[in-house]
């Protein structure tokens, strides 16, 4: 079976931070010789406190990762859509370079790739969307009008879908609720530092634990706050959507051009090769 990095990646990135929890730990115990203020059972509400704050925070960034994990999937239908009535406009009447209208629908795709990889901005995707109309004026003008409505209509949902995403990419939820768990997290830890155990194994278990929790979860709540974070390859970081879609119609699409550039070629050498015969004869 194969490790899925990302997967763990958050969990192993945060247990260093809750190493060093520990070591300080016990060089108050051993080198300070400081054996603690409270009891632990006396710091449990102020934990129970934190994590009623972690879920709120989490119900909260859950809703927005949730309808986010839905729109490269619906991009790519709606995409894929307007080159499905294109085909069938060119179908009924011809009139235009279907491959030519194609890649210039392409080209839209590739756009918003970019913008997700942060290759392209903001503004370029909107110009590309916007050369959907172009697309629609080209049908129109070969006498497909009765379908061109289609385009347009999805040329509104990708504008849509893509106007989501930019305000999802630049809010966070929250910022004040930000700050409360991240001091509470701070006193909560610190209270654990101070804290008397009954024994070193009962200190390391539970010091580890809620360390790694609290830290853990404060970093993907932020994570899952922003759902876009790729690399420049595409690559999801941790607990970013899945482009997988986008990407998969995007090689549909590239792999259709090619079969048409082969049929184009392979047509015209059979053209080149007749007339050369006829000429020879």
């Amino acid at each position: 079976m194969k490790f899925n990095l990302i997967k763990w990646k958050l969990m192993l990135t945060t247990l260093p931070i809750t190493l060093v929890i520990l070591l300080i730990k016990f060089g108050i115990v051993y080198g300070l010789h400081y054996d603690g203020l409270v009891k632990f059972s006396e710091v449990g509400i102020v934990v129970t406190g934190g994590i009623f704050l972690i879920g709120f925070m989490l119900a909260g960034t859950i809703a927005d990762y949730k309808e986010s994990e839905k729109i490269p999937a619906e991009m790519a239908c709606t995409i894929e859509t307007i080159e499905d009535t294109i085909g069938l406009g060119h179908g009924l009447k011809g009139g235009y370079d279907l491959t030519m209208v194609r890649r210039q629908l392409n080209e839209v795709t590739e756009s918003i790739i970019n913008w997700f990889e942060h290759k392209s901005t903001e503004d370029e995707v909107f110009t590309k969307i916007s050369s959907i109309s172009d697309i629609a004026l080209t049908m129109e003008n070969a006498g497909v009008g009765q379908i061109t409505s289609r385009v347009s209509n999805e040329q509104h949902n990708l504008r849509k879908l893509f106007t989501r995403a930019t305000v999802i990419e630049k809010t966070s939820f929250l910022a004040p609720g930000y700050a409360l768990l991240e001091v509470l997290t701070f006193v909560i830890i610190c209270l654990l530092l101070v804290a008397k155990f009954e024994n070193e194994t009962t200190a390391i278990i539970i010091i580890s634990f809620i360390s790694q929790i609290f830290i853990y979860m404060i970093r993907l709540i932020r994570d899952e706050d922003d759902p876009f974070e790729y690399t420049k390859s595409g690559k999801a970081i941790e607990a970013d959507i899945d482009l997988n879609p986008l990407m998969q119609y995007d090689q549909r699409a590239k792999s259709r051009f090619r079969k048409e550039e082969e049929v184009i070629r392979s047509f015209k050498l059979r053209i080149t090769s007749s007339s050369f015969l006829n000429r020879k004869s």
